[in-house]
């Protein structure tokens, strides 16, 4: 594309630099941007090639003398599925503040993202790894928090086990040490998160036993379902040759090794019999590529793309009343502008004014812009009736199904996950099922120290001997003994645990705030809890997602970070209705 690109930028094709038929007429002195790239269009359009993506890519990073809205608005016209293109007239009418025309400009861009191979690639890959990292990070977040609620009675209990006399400070120690055990072996943040996941089991509630569960099965998701989603679509363009070269025939753009390819697996590969079919059609070899046709059509019997070419070379070919039944059958398959002013055309031959108006109004509905250029170009060359490519998410569909991304999988994995554990999702699954019941099995052969649920001090059934395992010995006297004391004392005592709680409010409001899922946690609402955690990890994925996680192959342009800068407003404001949530469940406890 370099070559190319270059010769159409500055005007001047070099005599070694081989391009396109269509851009021949680019390099005209003393004609302006938009002309040429009218010429261009059109030539391209008379080809079957509807977007020519090199000319408007090097207009987008050298803006000619006629200014950057210019260089624009020719980049749209030569690519319309360019989604770079549009964000670049998108800015550009933005510099000028014309809000209206910068809006439609977004628009535009994100119509074309889904038609535009490269674009529609790196949109899977970067959605795929947002989706993973947010659930496997705000799983691992939830998984940690919720041991962290019961890291104090988690801490005494095993300081216990070496002696009731064990300092507190060692008694914390020992805990941290055991948490970060499985990350120290070398299993990184997942084996944090499993160790907590032990925690949980031991201590938690039902409820946070459920939320656990729930962010057990979303890391193994995120880790192994959507990561290497994502691996798969970073490597698809280069998985399948013959899929990309089949692409770059029918854009006009292949060289002679890719027509070589397609020439090798014509006829065992449905995709390089389509791009040589247009291809003879495009040299003249009607015969040819009718039988190509007619082949293709008794394998794909219902392809509206390839009943619309067929229809093309029938018409060709003289056969009116053949072209037309094809392109009936294609347009009860699906509408497109260009096969409603294919069908018109074939009507014009047939000399069926009534219906010809019928099919051209259609197609103006559809797309009029579209239907202008064809009628311009029908007015210079008679019968005019245009191509139609591989859909994108045939091509897309084809290149994922080809890639592997093992490779590319455990690298995005790594941060996360760069031990044994990650290795495959049996193990990782089996790993947290097994933390599971190890919690629950601990958790039932000794008697764990609670909080006291008046005043929140730990009560321990070794160490105070309580009978009353749900309150400290002080508090029990005060509700359940208050004639044993005396009443200055349990007025004290009572205005001392109301200055405890208020001083506990604030610190929980200010944890809340401060940590994501916090506030579920403490209003005892996990699985609130685990939704925040993972809204806030999909704000910070889709910020680095709009930076540039997956590097953009020059297809998205600003529509990249517009698109994720949007999605990670929305994901803070779905966080902040998240915390309001946890807030209010605290309240209400």
């Amino acid at each position: 594309m370099g070559a190319l690109s270059l010769a159409l930028v500055g005007g001047v094709r070099p005599a070694a630099a081989e391009g396109p038929a269509f851009a021949a007429g680019w390099g005209e002195p003393g004609v302006s941007l938009q002309e040429r790239a009218e010429r261009t269009r059109t030539a391209a359009l008379e080809l079957g090639v509807r977007n020519v993506e090199p000319a408007a890519r090097a207009l987008l990073a050298n803006p000619p003398p006629e200014g950057a809205l210019e260089a624009a608005s020719a980049a749209v016209r030569l690519a319309p599925d360019l989604p770079a293109a549009h964000m670049g007239l998108f800015l550009a009418h933005a510099r000028e503040l014309n809000l209206m025309e910068a809006v439609s400009a977004a628009i535009g861009a994100a119509r074309a993202l889904p038609r535009n191979l490269e674009a529609s690639l790196w949109l899977y890959a970067s959605a795929a790894w947002v989706a993973g990292a947010s659930l496997a990070w705000g799983s691992i977040l939830f998984l940690v928090l919720a041991a962290g609620v019961s890291a104090r009675h988690a801490a005494h209990d095993l300081g216990d086990r070496l002696s009731v006399n064990t300092p507190d400070f060692a008694r914390a120690a020992l805990l941290g040490a055991v948490l970060l055990l499985p990350a120290a072996l070398g299993e990184g943040p997942l084996g944090l998160a499993l160790a907590a996941a032990t925690v949980v089991g031991i201590y938690g509630s039902r409820a946070q036993l459920f939320g656990a569960g729930v962010a057990s099965l979303a890391l193994v998701a995120g880790l192994h379902g959507l990561l290497p989603q994502a691996a798969r679509a970073i490597g698809a363009y280069a998985a399948d040759p013959v899929a990309v070269s089949a692409h770059a025939a029918e854009r006009g753009l292949a060289s002679p090794m890719q027509l070589a390819r397609l020439a090798r697996v014509d006829g065992s590969d449905a995709l390089a019999s389509r791009a040589l079919a247009m291809g003879m059609k495009r040299s003249g070899d009607l015969p040819a590529a009718h039988a190509q046709y007619a082949r293709l059509l008794a394998e794909t019997p219902g392809d509206p793309v390839l009943m619309n070419n067929a229809a093309n070379v029938r018409l060709a070919l003289g056969d009116t009343e053949g072209a037309i039944a094809l392109y009936r059958k294609a347009l009860e398959r699906r509408e497109t502008a260009v096969t409603w002013f294919n069908l018109s055309q074939a009507w014009g031959v047939a000399l069926n004014v009534v219906e010809l108006g019928k099919a051209l109004e259609r197609a103006q509905e559809i797309d009029g812009l579209l239907v202008q250029d064809l009628s311009e170009i029908q007015g210079r060359a008679i019968h005019f009736v245009a191509d139609l490519p591989a859909p994108s998410r045939l091509l897309r569909a084809r290149l994922l199904a080809a890639s592997d991304g093992g490779a590319v999988a455990r690298d995005l994995r790594r941060p996360l996950a760069p031990g044994v554990l990650a290795a495959t999702p049996l193990i990782t699954g089996v790993a947290f099922a097994l933390a599971a019941i190890l919690g629950r099995i601990v958790g039932g052969r000794f008697r764990a120290s609670r909080a006291c649920e008046r005043c929140g001090s730990l009560v321990c059934p070794r160490c105070h001997k309580a009978s009353v395992r749900t309150v400290c010995e002080s508090c029990h006297r005060l509700l359940h003994n208050p004639e044993g004391t005396d009443r200055a004392m349990r007025l004290a005592r009572a205005e001392a645990l109301r200055r405890r709680g208020e001083q506990t409010a604030r610190v929980r409001g200010a944890v809340s705030l401060l940590v994501p899922g916090a506030a579920g946690l403490l209003g005892n609402r996990p699985m609130l809890a685990w939704l925040g955690c993972t809204t806030a990890a999909a704000a910070l994925a889709t910020l680095a997602a709009a930076r540039g996680v997956v590097p953009d192959p020059l297809a998205a342009g600003a529509a990249g970070p517009a698109l994720f800068g949007a999605a990670a407003l929305v994901a803070v404001v779905a966080y902040l209705v998240l915390l309001g949530a946890g807030l209010a469940a605290q309240r209400a406890d």
